[in-house]
């Protein structure tokens, strides 16, 4: 052209330069150098239509699913989320998103005239809805969004509202149209890190998703974390569907198909749906729930402590509870653009910023939701509250494994309405019948717990602390509100459990949901004397008075129907209680309900103590078996001289237990005792004892240790105790033939190590 014959060489190359990505096929100098306009380099299919697909889906970078992949159902998750690009949101920062100025375009568009036999028209050919036009023509909605998003300022014919439902829609697979293939757990995840970003501060556009997410199982479990709690602000009606939603999943999902229980993901269900309460709930449960937890690791309360291989300062729970109360106190529409993230600091910084009333801050209605609930147990929910007694009693319909999670969500209502005494009912009720360890296990472990004190080292036998539990702030709500009455006084009924199934006393029922160990605890710190009570004339029922906290006696008693229970119980009040159970700095005599208490410990240890009875040692070098004592003879050298029980009764009963045989080790030790201390001294009874060190313990020091000490007939029993070591073993005791040759020379170890005299020992070997 006459402008490119007048351009000098550097020029053209300029312009070339310039044109360069506008047309990758420019004339070189070799084509005449004629310089081509602009509208006759535009090409309709490239750049009218361009939406940068076309060479991606040339090369294969951009997965298309076909006819076949659509009615596959094992076509890969992967190929099915490449297929767009829904991940544009999280991939870029979507403030460079929203900054974009320009559309790609391949080169720019010239304006068209169009001419009619009536009219002239000028034409732009293309603008950001034809791209946005075409996306959706692709079905592409995660880059028909993207485009909007990004000019939103010149979209003119789409609704942003429509093109984000369209992107969910398709991330989702929902729609009537769209092929049957199954959601895979990647596209709920993306759906539910987008919502935040897509859905801003638009409280219709929330509350469509959150029931169209409702309606996918298992969708508002991954969404709750999303859902916002402050800006925008929902109605109440919205979280309400949202928690009957996930309740209801959680308890269809404690029994699978095959009608097993599927602990694993029932627990977690149902731990995720009962965070998601309390985070829903009013600020100040949140607040008291931290209190009670913090309650339980300071100052090392019921000996709990964190587990030392975390280097967390709080147990997970704590710290999910301040994540939760930081975020109902700072959540903000614009949060996620910002990238803001929980801290420690950032708590206590806001920590401060709280309505003036937060116990009526719940994002949903408390009452309204209890009703609710109260109805899966078929009994209402009772509201005739008296501030001056106590609430009236628990009641809960059925005895169904998946009820327990309303029974616990039900406690954490109760707490958010501030009546105490009423959550702890449901907790009570939780321990009684839905606790995780069953009472057949508890039990068996109480038993093992103090037969097994004999076998430990000093130093082990008080007990250890414990990490801190689920159910440990139920021991920090009694002691912070003053909820010991409740403990002697049952609150919680089942009104149509089985006839064969047995409703357990509060104290059991505490005792499974947090543990043996904790419970222990709790109640050795809570324990008091047996305290004076009368009888209500009216109600024919004893009442407690109010100061007391946890009398001895009305534990024991309601312990009684579970005996190993009451077993474990006892011990722990004679080893770590004594100044009210053994000993009576202030007293001669000790009360009637205490010789009563040592009656029934002495039974008990009698039938659960017989089966470890007190323990045969064949090892001849164990010195520290003279000093060691057994919980059962512990037991009797400190209740026999209160009278509580009779000697002659202790050691009737014994004998009774043994048999008639000798060698047997079942209560050797404890009968050896009583003989000493409480028999009539004569050489009868030594022979026996020495008996029963030698032939039912089988412990020649516990023998020589007798013999030195019973000053009255030590020449008679130093002589039997030559004679066993020397005499040669009868023909069928294989066990006295392999430790014979050893035998005369530990009882020298023996009586050296007594203080014997070896001299006269040495005499006493025959020739």
């Amino acid at each position: 052209s006459a402008e490119s014959e007048e351009m000098d060489e550097t020029e053209r190359e300029c312009v070339r330069r310039g044109l360069a990505p506008f047309d990758s096929d420019l004339p070189s100098e070799s084509t005449n150098g004629i310089f081509l306009d602009f509208h006759l380099r535009w090409n309709m299919s490239r750049d009218v239509c361009y939406t940068g697909l076309t060479d991606d889906i040339e090369s294969g970078h951009i997965v298309r699913m076909t006819s076949n992949e659509a009615d596959d159902q094992s076509a890969p998750s992967t190929s099915s989320i490449c297929s767009d690009d829904y991940v544009f949101a999280l991939s870029a920062p979507i403030n460079e998103i929203l900054s974009s100025d320009q559309p790609p375009l391949a080169s720019p568009s010239p304006t068209m005239v169009v001419l009619c036999s009536y009219d002239v028209c000028l034409v732009q050919t293309r603008d950001i809805d034809d791209l946005i036009s075409y996306a959706r023509s692709m079905q592409k909605p995660a880059l028909a969004l993207k485009y909007a998003l990004a000019h939103r300022r010149e979209v003119r014919r789409h609704a942003l509202d429509q093109l984000v439902d369209e992107y969910f829609i398709s991330l989702l697979r929902l729609g009537r149209n769209r092929p049957q293939r199954a959601l895979s757990y990647a596209r709920l995840k993306i759906a539910a890190q987008t919502m935040p970003i897509l859905l801003g501060g638009d409280a219709r556009m929330w509350q469509r998703w959150i029931f169209l997410f409702g309606r996918i199982p298992g969708g508002l479990f991954l969404i709750r974390d999303h859902i916002p709690v402050r800006d925008p602000a929902l109605p109440a009606f919205i979280f309400e569907m949202a928690l009957e939603k996930m309740l209801e999943e959680s308890c269809n999902n404690i029994l699978d198909e095959n009608g097993s229980k599927n602990y694993h993901l029932a627990e977690k269900m149902a731990g995720l749906f009962l965070e998601t309460l309390r985070a829903w709930g009013n600020t100040y449960a949140l607040r008291r729930r931290i209190q009670l937890h913090r309650y339980c690791t300071q100052s090392q309360r019921w000996n709990m402590w964190l587990p030392t291989s975390t280097n967390q300062s709080a147990p997970l729970f704590i710290q999910q509870a301040e994540k939760d109360l930081n975020r109902r106190i700072s959540q903000t529409a614009f949060g996620c653009l910002t990238g803001m993230q929980f801290s420690a600091s950032a708590m206590q910084n806001t920590s401060i910023r709280q309505s003036l009333d937060s116990s009526r801050d719940a994002l949903f209605d408390i009452d309204h939701l209890a009703f609710r609930f109260s109805q899966r147990l078929h009994v209402p929910d009772t509201n005739d509250y008296d501030n001056d007694h106590l609430a009236p009693a628990v009641k809960i319909g059925a005895l169904d494994p998946h009820l327990s999670v309303v029974v616990e969500a039900l406690a954490e209502l109760e707490l958010m309405r501030e009546r105490f005494d009423q959550a702890l009912g449901y907790y009570l009720a939780l321990g009684c019948h839905f606790a995780s360890d069953s009472f057949s296990s508890l039990e068996e472990a109480a038993v093992s717990t103090v037969n097994s004190v004999s076998q430990q080292p000093e130093s082990s036998r008080h007990p250890e602390g414990s990490v801190i539990g689920k159910y440990d702030h139920v021991l920090s709500l009694i002691e912070i509100h003053q909820l010991y009455p409740i403990l002697l006084t049952r609150n919680y009924n089942f009104v149509d459990s089985a006839s064969d199934v047995q409703i357990e006393p509060p104290i059991a029922s505490l005792i499974r949901l947090v543990g043996l160990n904790k419970a222990g605890n709790f109640l050795m710190e809570s324990i008091s004397p047996p305290e004076d009570t009368y009888i209500d004339d009216q109600n024919k029922e004893k009442v407690i008075y109010v100061g007391a906290n946890v009398p001895l006696d009305l534990v024991a008693r309601q312990l009684k129907p579970r005996p190993k229970l009451l077993y474990w119980f006892l011990y722990q009040v004679f080893t770590r209680k004594p100044e009210i159970y053994v000993k009576f700095p202030t007293t001669a005599v000790p009360p009637k309900s205490i010789t009563d208490l040592h009656r029934i410990q002495f039974s008990l240890f009698v039938e659960f103590a017989e089966e470890n009875g007190s323990g045969r040692n064949t090892d001849a070098a164990s010195f520290t078996e003279v000093d060691r004592e057994t919980p059962f003879m512990a037991f009797l050298k400190a209740a026999l001289p209160h009278a509580g029980v009779q000697p002659e009764n202790v050691r009737q009963m014994l004998e009774s237990h043994r048999g008639s045989r000798i060698d047997s080790p079942v209560f050797a030790r404890e009968l050896a005792f009583v003989i000493e201390k409480f028999g009539r001294g004569t050489e009868e009874d030594a022979k026996e004892i020495l008996d029963l060190y030698l032939r039912g313990l089988q412990n020649l020091y516990l023998a020589v240790s007798f013999a030195e000490r019973s000053k009255k007939h030590t020449g008679i029993l130093w002589d039997i105790l030559v004679n066993y070591c020397t005499s040669p073993p009868a023909p069928d005791d294989a066990e006295q033939q392999i430790n014979s040759g050893s035998l005369f020379g530990s009882l020298l170890e023996a009586a050296a190590h007594c203080g014997a005299d070896l001299s006269s020992l040495v005499s006493k070997i025959p020739p």
